[in-house]
C-alpha cells in the first residue's frame, strides 16, 4: 500500500514500509499542519472583525476628524458611521449641520463623529477657526474620545504640517495630544499587513523629519497609525467590499480599545463654557442615554455568544453578563419596552438639545470667547515660527520655503481673515455709533420742542 503525494502537475503512488514515512511526507504533513494553523488564525481574525469590535449602545464614543482638504474625511466617516452621510448636499435628518462642522450620531448611540470642515480648507483663516472653535464646542460639550489627523498616504507637505501643529499645540493645545490618532488612507498595501505597517512606519522615521514630527506628536506609539484602504462602491475595483469590511475592523478596533477609563475625553475651555450654558439639556440626554444603556444590558446579558473573543472578554464595555439567567419572552418583551421608551426620551432630549444649541450659538459672550481663544491660538503659532526660516536647516527646507514658508503661508490667510473680521466689526460698531447719535439727537430736539412749548405763551 502506497502514500499518496500531491504534486501541482498530478497525483501519484509511492511505496514505502508499512508503519514509515520518507522525507517528503514529513514535509507534506508540515506543511498541512501549517496550512491548518494559518486557516485557522484567519478564521479567528475573519471571525474578530465581525462580531468583536463593537461599540457599546449608548456608549456616545465622540470622534474627531480633521486634516486637509481631499484626505479622505467624508469617505472616513462614512465607513465609520457604515453608511453614506458625509457628502455634500446630504440632508439626512441623522446629520447636523453647522458652518464648521458636520456630525452624525448612530441611532445605537454608540458613536457620535464630527467633522472639522473648516479646518480642512486649504484657504484657512480666522473667521473659519472661529466658527470651528464654537461649534465644535457646541457639537461635543462633554469632550473628544479620539481626534483622527486624516491624511492620504503620499508626500507628507509642509502645509499639511503646519496645519497639523496649529490645530493640536495651539488651538486644542498639547492636552488633545493623548487623544491623537493618524488615519492614513489610500493604503491598501497596509491595511492588509499591521507587521509591513510598522516596519513602513520605522522607515518613515528614519527618512522623513515631517513624518517622525507626526510620530512624536503621538508619543512615538506605531499603534496611533490606522491604515484604511476605502474605494468608492461604485469604483469597479477588484474586492471592494472586503477591502471596505478590513479597513473599517481596522478603525473599530482602534476605538474599542481606546482606554476611555484611564485616558479621558479631550475638552477645551470652549466645551467648558458651552457646557455650561447648557447644563439642563445635557443632564436631560445625559439620563436618557444611561438608561439606554442600562436597557441594552439587560437584553443582551441573555444572550450570551456561544463564542467569544478572550481579549475582548477581558475589556471593559464588552459583552457585559453572559452568565446571567436567560430571559422568558414576557421579560424580554418588557426589557425591550423599556429600551423603546428610553430612546424616546432620548429623542425628545436631542430636540430639546438642539434647539437650545442654535440659541447659544449665537450668544455674544459665546463668540467673543471664541474670536480670543482663536486669537490666542494664532499668536501662539506665529511666535513658534517666527525665527523659523532663519533657523531651518537646508536638509529640512523645501522648495518653497520649508516649514516656515508653510506657517508663513498660513499666517497670512489667518492674520487676512482677522483683518476682514476687524473690518466688519469697526464697520458694524460705526454704524451702531451712527444709528445711537441720530437716535439722540432726534430725542434732543423732541425734549427741545416740549421745552418751547412750554415757555411760549398760546402754545
Amino acid at each position: 500500500m502506497g502514500l499518496v503525494c500531491c504534486t501541482e502537475q498530478n497525483v501519484s503512488y509511492v511505496d514505502a514500509p508499512k508503519g514509515a514515512t520518507t522525507q517528503e511526507d514529513d514535509e507534506n504533513i508540515n506543511a498541512t499542519s501549517d496550512a491548518k494553523d494559518l486557516a485557522l488564525k484567519q478564521e479567528a481574525e475573519e471571525f474578530e472583525s465581525l462580531e468583536d469590535w463593537v461599540l457599546p449602545p449608548g456608549g456616545m464614543f465622540t470622534v474627531l476628524m480633521f486634516g486637509m482638504t481631499g484626505a479622505g474625511k467624508s469617505a472616513l466617516g462614512n465607513l465609520l458611521a457604515n453608511c453614506n452621510h458625509f457628502t455634500s448636499g446630504d440632508d439626512t435628518a441623522s446629520v447636523t449641520n453647522l458652518d464648521s462642522v458636520m456630525r452624525y450620531d448612530a441611532p445605537d448611540h454608540s458613536i457620535t463623529i464630527l467633522d472639522s470642515i473648516g479646518l480642512g480648507d486649504t484657504e484657512i483663516d480666522q473667521e473659519k477657526v472661529v466658527g470651528s472653535i464654537r461649534d465644535v464646542a457646541l457639537s461635543a460639550p462633554n469632550g473628544v474620545d479620539a481626534m483622527l489627523f486624516v491624511m492620504r498616504n503620499a508626500r507628507i507637505t509642509d502645509d499639511s504640517i503646519a496645519r497639523l501643529v496649529y490645530v493640536t499645540e495651539c488651538l486644542w493645545g498639547s492636552e488633545c495630544l493623548l487623544n491623537l490618532y493618524i488615519v492614513v488612507t489610500f493604503a491598501s498595501r497596509y491595511v492588509q499587513s499591521r507587521d509591513e505597517a510598522n516596519v513602513w512606519i520605522e522607515r518613515q522615521v528614519e527618512i522623513n523629519w515631517r513624518f517622525k514630527h507626526i510620530y512624536n506628536l503621538v508619543g512615538k506609539n506605531p499603534n496611533r497609525f490606522i491604515f484604511i484602504d476605502n474605494p468608492d462602491s461604485d469604483s469597479g475595483e477588484p474586492e471592494v467590499e472586503k477591502r471596505q469590511s478590513m479597513s473599517r475592523t481596522a478603525l473599530m478596533k482602534m476605538l474599542c480599545q481606546h482606554p476611555r477609563d484611564i485616558i479621558p475625553p479631550f475638552t477645551h475651555a470652549m466645551m467648558k463654557t458651552a457646557k455650561a450654558m447648557l447644563t439642563e439639556e445635557l443632564a436631560e440626554a445625559k439620563q436618557a442615554e444611561t438608561e439606554i444603556v442600562q436597557a441594552h444590558e439587560v437584553i443582551t446579558a441573555s444572550r450570551s455568544p456561544q463564542k467569544k473573543s478572550s481579549v475582548l472578554s477581558n475589556m471593559k464595555g464588552f459583552f457585559r453578563g453572559g452568565n446571567q439567567k436567560k430571559l422568558s419572552p414576557e421579560e424580554e418583551a418588557k426589557a425591550k419596552e423599556v429600551l423603546q421608551k428610553a430612546q424616546a426620551k432620548k429623542k425628545l432630549a436631542d430636540e430639546k438639545l438642539k434647539k437650545a444649541l442654535l440659541a447659544v450659538r449665537t450668544d455674544a459672550t459665546l463668540q467673543a470667547e471664541a474670536t480670543r481663544l482663536a486669537d490666542e491660538a494664532t499668536k501662539k503659532f506665529s511666535a513658534m515660527y517666527e525665527s523659523k526660516s532663519s533657523s531651518e536647516s537646508e536638509a529640512t527646507a523645501s522648495s518653497t520655503g520649508g516649514l516656515a514658508g508653510a506657517a508663513k503661508r498660513m499666517l497670512k490667510g489667518l492674520w487676512a481673515g482677522k483683518g476682514k473680521k476687524d473690518d466688519k466689526n469697526k464697520t458694524a460698531q460705526k454704524t451702531q455709533e451712527a444709528q445711537s447719535s441720530t437716535a439722540g439727537a432726534e430725542d434732543k430736539g423732541a425734549r427741545l420742542d416740549a421745552v418751547i412749548a412750554k415757555t411760549q405763551p398760546g402754545r
